[in-house]
């Protein structure tokens, strides 16, 4: 009786005859330090993430590079949003008086738009008058610190002021393709006045057709995608929103603060330090430093070391205060971002369209982060897809405030599960 067939090879698979899987399928390469001839886990792994990851970043920087090529599209249309954020809560309150769609945001913009406008007249001849002033009181500070640091460390005020001007050119050297564009006085005016009307115009219709436009979106969505677009955009309006109140309500409590500090210490040009402060709230980490150094600036030439270091006090008083109690309870309803993604964020969007960039960067880095973390949750709960039928009853899976921290896309997570209904159903 004839035994089994032996194979040329020796090892587990000998005497085998080879599948229907393995017949005339050559043999695997081996790759040094394999398992079984196949490419090590940890090197899949990693080429898969890679690859992921360097498509991820093309592809974010191609749109980037579009929309800042599209400055004057984008712009605008960014700035209408984040209007829009203070202008729909009371345009719907006066529809819920039966106040007409078209007469309510009217109201909302235009009346606006008068208040800021009349604010603004009221404020701009006060600034005027003691910004001449703020700017040499600024000066002698810092010639005092210079005089300070020549008499006891040996610093020279022409190296060191050279040194300073060498990174700003730098600095221009390596700003994006806005900040370089050769333009002329009057093509700027005209580009600026474009843009600013376009923004009015864009604000007046996302007041009054809010409802519409974004049910024209979601019906050029697939239906079985339309909860989750549904439930991501809802996020972020709801970040975006918290983010541009809250900064401008804290912003505001800083102006407040600092602004009757220095006039109780009796430093001079108080109105237009309180407007920088309000208008740094709204760059975070870099604004406020700025901000208080030019106030410590000005109370050092002011009345000297002592007042300088009362009104560093002030300042550091008000933001701690606003750090650790307002922020908390303000910013509740906004995305919680670390400060090395807000000096990214800063720094790409300074870069990139200057000064309006650095702006606008941490509001659009604190919806993009919302909006992610709402597709992260809804994956965990295989909720990406929903048959059509149950699309419209769909809800966001985080809380208000749930990108403060991980716990809190736990809890809703936990929440849902207690509930009978399928999760994301209200």
């Amino acid at each position: 009786m004839d035994g089994p067939e032996v194979g040329s090879g020796s090892g587990p698979d000998e005497g085998r005859s080879p599948g229907p899987a393995r017949a005339g399928r050559p043999p695997a390469p081996r790759v040094p330090g394999g398992d079984g001839g196949r490419v090590p886990s940890w090197l899949a792994t990693s080429t898969a993430w890679i690859w992921r990851l360097l498509v991820l970043i093309l592809g974010s920087t191609a749109i980037l590079l579009l929309l800042a090529r599209l400055y004057l599209v984008t712009l605008p249309i960014i700035v209408a949003l984040i209007l829009a954020t203070l202008c729909v809560p009371p345009a719907r309150a006066l529809e819920r008086r039966r106040v007409p769609k078209m007469l309510a945001a009217s109201v909302v913009v235009i009346g606006g738009l008068a208040a800021v406008s009349g604010v603004i007249a009221a404020l701009v001849p006060a600034f005027v008058d003691e910004m001449e002033e703020l700017v040499q009181t600024a000066q002698e500070g810092i010639d005092r610190i210079f005089v300070f640091l020549e008499e006891n460390f040996g610093w020279d005020q022409a190296a060191v002021t050279d040194l300073f001007e060498q990174g700003l050119e730098l600095l221009q050297e390596q700003s994006g393709q806005l900040a370089q564009q050769a333009l002329t006085g009057a093509a700027i005016a005209v580009q600026a006045l474009a843009a600013i009307v376009l923004a009015i115009v864009l604000l007046f219709f996302f007041v009054k057709d809010g409802a519409q436009i974004v049910d024209w979106m979601l019906d050029r969505t697939p239906p079985h995608y339309r909860a989750t677009a549904r439930a991501v955009g809802r996020r972020g309006w709801t970040a975006l929103a918290g983010f541009v109140r809250g900064t401008a309500a804290i912003a505001l409590i800083d102006a407040i603060g600092i602004g009757i500090g220095l006039a109780i210490v009796g430093v001079p040009a108080v109105l237009p330090i309180a407007v920088l402060v309000f208008l740094g709230g709204f760059v975070p980490v870099i604004g406020a430093f700025v901000t208080g150094l030019l106030a410590v600036l000005v109370a050092l030439a002011a009345g000297g070391l002592q007042m300088a270091l009362i009104v560093l006090a002030i300042v550091v008083g008000v933001q701690q205060f606003e750090s650790n109690v307002l922020q908390p309870v303000i910013m509740r309803r906004a995305v919680a971002l670390h400060p090395v993604v807000i000096l990214a964020a800063l720094t790409a969007g300074a870069s990139t369209m200057g000064l309006v960039g650095a702006f606008l960067a941490v509001p659009i880095a604190a919806v993009a982060a919302a909006m992610a973390n709402e597709l992260r949750l809804r994956h965990e709960a295989d909720m990406i897809t929903q048959p059509p039928d149950t699309a419209d009853a769909a809800e966001t899976l985080g809380q208000p405030g749930f990108g403060a921290g991980p716990e809190s896309g736990s809890t809703a997570m936990a929440e849902q599960d207690e509930q009978t209904a399928p999760p994301g159903h209200s």
